[in-house]
């Protein structure tokens, strides 16, 4: 059974593109990791929103709203997918009160934080079956605020902020839909382990990208496709140099998108979202695999298909 994704966006005229030498102070980077980011990693700026956590977030419920506001006549599901990088306001109300801002205070919400940077993904296969269920319509929400100079850097990426809002399951017709997910949990990785020397850590992440490609081949088989009948892979924005490794090994001849990589960052749970608003606008294939990577190791995977015959549909992606 489908899960019609409705209608997905993010506010591009929002975000401003910093080059990394401008991030030297507030990121704590010096010349020689800002030289190994751009020619190593390809990175060339990060996105940087203006506003605080909360009032992005708003201003994107607003867009949602706005351009279906059927929702606030329904019952239904506000989610904030976040990573465990940091508890983002956990003790105030500040989703129920955007809720009640936009006029669905009357839909349950509730924040989830599942495996960090694959939450979004996860938090789709963890709450399909209970839309369906119920037919209720769903907000998720993803995209952080990057607080701290101590976390918003990778060794392979620099950390954006990038609100994003995914409707799903809106009673509507809609010419995408997620028609499977997967999530798999690499045990061996927990805490990617900090813990350890750092040859042992060296060895065991020299194992990941065949982890990486096992997921790949375990997706389709239980999706029961052929790469060749997937289109479009739309990955994480991290690790350029692994994503290329991955996918020459998989041989994979259609479309990878990886656009957005250089110049806005990783944006947490963003990437995916972010990554189809920009594909789906010119693409004409019919099948798009996203698959996400969660520090810990978790591997989180969604397959979207186009309905040719809703190609006309109110489906919308800003």
């Amino acid at each position: 059974m489908m899960l019609p994704l409705n209608y997905l966006c993010w506010l591009h005229e929002r975000v401003t593109l910093v080059p990394l030498a401008d991030l030297a102070d507030i990121h704590d980077l010096g010349p020689g990791q800002i030289k190994v980011l751009q020619r190593f990693y390809s990175i060339i700026s990060v996105a940087r929103h203006p506003l605080s956590h909360t009032e992005m977030f708003s201003e994107v419920i607003q867009k949602v709203i706005q351009e279906n506001n059927h929702l606030i006549l329904k019952e239904g599901l506000l989610i904030y997918a976040k990573t465990q990088t940091h508890n983002t306001f956990y003790d105030d109300n500040w989703l129920s009160e955007l809720a009640q801002r936009h006029g669905i205070g009357h839909w349950d919400s509730a924040t989830l934080s599942l495996n960090h940077c694959a939450t979004a993904l996860s938090a789709i296969h963890f709450l399909k079956g209970k839309a369906r269920k119920e037919n209720k319509p769903v907000i998720l929400l993803t995209g952080e605020k990057a607080f701290h100079k101590d976390i918003n850097k990778l060794d392979n990426g620099l950390l954006a902020e990038i609100p994003v809002a995914l409707l799903l399951n809106a009673g509507q017709k809609a010419e995408w839909s997620i028609s499977d997910s997967c999530v798999i949990h690499l045990a061996d990785f927990h805490n990617n382990h900090r813990d350890k020397p750092q040859q042992q850590r060296r060895e065991l992440f020299s194992t990941l990208d065949n982890h990486y490609i096992e997921f790949y081949l375990a997706l389709l088989k239980k999706f029961k496709l052929e790469l060749d009948d997937i289109d479009a892979i739309v990955p994480g924005n991290l690790d350029l140099p692994q994503l290329k490794r991955v996918f020459s090994a998989l041989n994979y001849q259609g479309e990878i998108f990886t656009d957005a990589l250089s110049h806005y960052g990783h944006a947490y749970c963003s990437d995916i979202p972010l990554n189809l608003c920009m594909l789906l606008k010119r693409f004409r294939g019919k099948r798009v695999l996203c698959v996400t990577m969660g520090m810990g190791i978790t591997l989180s995977g969604i397959l979207i298909e186009r309905d040719q015959s809703n190609e006309n549909s109110v489906t919308g992606y800003q």
